[in-house]
């Protein structure tokens, strides 16, 4: 499944309770908590290290509590 986030909406995660990056080796894990269907989920999600620091960056004007 491709899932794109951008700032366009409707947008996959509407809030995102937090996020972790994880070092896997020679990838990093970025883990998201959101809510699904009102069901706290966690998604992990494999990336290249830029590709996560992207992702992360996209994610945080979602985060909860800003």
């Amino acid at each position: 499944m491709t899932i794109k986030i951008d700032n366009q909406e409707p947008n996959v995660f509407p809030l995102v309770e937090g996020i972790d990056v994880r070092d896997a080796g020679r990838t990093a894990e970025v883990i998201l908590a959101t809510k699904v269907e009102g069901e706290l989920v966690t998604v992990t999600i494999r990336l290249s290290y830029g590709q996560a620091a992207t992702l992360a960056d996209l994610l945080e004007p979602f985060r909860k509590n800003q």
